[in-house]
């Protein structure tokens, strides 16, 4: 399977993905089976590394990283980001930073994964160029803060995301803001 089949099959993950109100708005996957057989051919990828241009292994090992993430592979998925931002540039790395904060944040490291979100923010701020995954940065900063119990702080975030993705226009950006915003207010008695 060559890699634009294999980003196809990506997008199909977009429909199986969720936000489990369970689980402080973390995603997990409808369909593991499907999830896994997804994981398995990033995996057959990663055996020949090598042969891929730079933008495909990073391509592969962000979002194989990513994967393990929803899995709850946390090792493996902070393994495999690490590396994706070591290799990655500019907009690539910031994506990939907040990929990393977020396996952080599912593997319990809650204090770094702030930091990575953070650094994110700033990269983002420091470079007009990047300000596209701005909104990013904050949503993800918010749920980490809130499942540290601080949802005051976790809102102020979402807020700043949101206004971001009204700027963007993006329906389903915006939607998903809005319910990370209900959730806090709900849980935080806000």
């Amino acid at each position: 399977m060559n890699l634009y089949d294999l980003k196809n099959e990506l997008l199909l993950l977009n429909d199986l993905i969720y936000f489990d109100e369970n689980e402080f708005l973390r995603e997990k996957c409808a369909d593991e089976k499907v999830l896994k057989k997804i994981i398995e051919k990033f995996e057959e990828k990663l055996e020949t590394i090598s042969n891929y241009k730079l933008e495909d292994q990073i391509f592969i090992y962000g979002s194989i990283g990513n994967l393990y993430r929803i899995t709850g592979n946390t090792t493996s998925a902070i393994e495999c980001l690490e590396y994706a931002v070591s290799l990655s540039e500019e907009n690539k790395k910031i994506a990939n930073i907040i990929r990393l904060g977020e396996a952080l944040k599912y593997d319990g490291q809650h204090d770094l994964a702030l930091k990575k979100f953070e650094q994110a923010i700033n990269m983002c701020t420091l470079d007009l160029n990047y300000t596209t995954l701005l909104d990013f940065a904050y949503q993800h900063k918010g749920k980490c803060l809130l499942e540290l119990g601080q949802p005051i702080m976790a809102l102020d975030n979402f807020q700043q995301a949101l206004s971001l993705r009204q700027v963007k226009g993006d329906p389903s950006l915006i939607e998903s803001t809005q319910k990370a915003v209900k959730f806090t207010k709900q849980f935080g008695g806000i």
